[in-house]
């Protein structure tokens, strides 16, 4: 798979070009990752309306405006009960910790994931954090939809 380096914005980036490609990644890697988020959500992933139409998704990669971009608010306010976990404090700490390590040792992003249809955030909300908390404009991102 060629992923060429890219940058924009001062930001550099990974990116898969080719559309098969990205429906390849999506439907391999990015999957497993959201079947696994599912079940530590307690949720079947076959009743994920998402993760059951994503194979039928068609995939690009393009260049967006982070305003352009929603966010889940159940993502956002996700939290665990039995571990304590919160998914913004874990985001504020990640979204540091990432900021810093673009800033000093210019580290490489993957493109951001994002529903072509309302062009909600899918994946990559400690990226999308970071890039916004460092007044960054745009970003590359994988647009998937029917």
């Amino acid at each position: 798979m060629n992923t060429p380096l890219r940058r924009l914005e001062g930001i550099s980036y990974w990116v898969i070009e080719d559309s098969e490609a990205i429906y390849d990644f999506i439907n391999t890697e990015i999957r497993t990752e959201w079947e696994i988020d599912a079940r530590n959500q307690n949720q079947a992933s076959e009743d994920n309306q998402w993760l059951g139409t994503l194979s039928n998704q068609r995939w690009q990669l393009d260049v967006m405006k982070l305003t352009q971009i929603k966010l889940n608010p159940e993502i956002l306010n996700y939290v665990d009960q039995k571990t304590n976990y919160v998914f913004s404090k874990s985001l504020q700490r990640r979204s540091s910790e990432l900021q810093q390590s673009i800033e000093r040792r210019g580290v490489v992003l993957s493109p951001l994931i994002v529903k072509r249809e309302d062009y909600q955030l899918l994946d990559g909300y400690c990226s999308y954090t970071t890039l916004n908390a460092m007044t960054i404009p745009k970003t590359y991102a994988y647009i998937g939809g029917l």
